[in-house]
């Protein structure tokens, strides 16, 4: 068991492994890290992709880059890695932890899908069951544009995704539930080419940090299974 504690940047997890500065990234199938190798949990693990690709692809420049997140990083941690381990993850007490074993947890179970490699939950909003990516790497959360006609701006926001670069992007409150647990999350909605990855994977969100900041979770990508409890206020 390898414990961290939590840096919460701009709704961002960030934790720190020796010299390295790391954004659990739930929503990249892949790592990216300052050089080949990362060593992480006592373990090395091969990186074919550059930290400095994912910011060039994000028509960014680092410094651009480091600014949207709030920290400047080394290593953005993705589900290649993230899945070798069961991964607790609690915002409320700032603290993470990593496993190759199973990590007690008393919470309910629910069933995740993927699509290459990024968790998907069903959860309920507007009246649907939907399916959303699960990303730690969003501190905005998305709803599909068809899902937030009639609701009422309640501002806009900032955002960036690689290979896109900057973008700005109307918000949404908006009431959601996991199982029988309501909460509500703030919506923005994508630009048109990103939100046809949504319609590819069959999802209609992206649910991020307002998730995480409400539930206790465990991660056990390899098997598909999240485990949940509800933070008390």
């Amino acid at each position: 068991m390898h414990s961290f504690q939590i840096n919460l940047v701009n709704g961002h997890a960030i934790i720190e492994s020796g010299e390295n500065i790391i954004l659990v990234d739930t929503g990249s199938p892949r790592t990216y890290h300052v050089s080949d190798v990362l060593t992480f949990c006592s373990e090395e693990h091969r990186c074919s992709h550059r930290t400095k690709e994912i910011l060039e692809m994000g028509r960014l420049t680092p410094d651009e880059a480091f600014r949207f997140i709030g920290a400047r990083i080394t290593t953005l941690l993705g589900t290649d890695i993230l899945s070798k381990y069961r991964v607790l993850i609690d915002y409320k007490n700032r603290a993470m932890r990593f496993s190759r074993n199973d990590i007690a947890f008393n919470g309910a179970t629910k069933r995740l899908s993927s699509f290459l490699g990024v968790p998907i939950v069903e959860l309920e909003a507007r009246g649907e069951t939907l399916r959303f990516f699960l990303d730690t790497g969003a501190r905005l959360s998305y709803l599909s544009a068809d899902l937030t006609v009639g609701l009422e701006s309640v501002g806009e926001d900032e955002d960036f995704y690689p290979g896109l670069g900057a973008f700005r992007a109307p918000r949404y409150v908006v009431p959601v539930k996991l199982d029988d647990c309501e909460f509500n999350a703030t919506f923005g909605n994508l630009p048109p080419l990103l939100e046809k990855t949504l319609r590819f994977a069959g999802a209609k969100g992206i649910i991020g940090y307002d998730f995480f900041v409400q539930f206790k979770v465990l991660l056990d990508l390899a098997n598909g299974i999240l485990k949940y409890e509800r933070n008390s206020a």
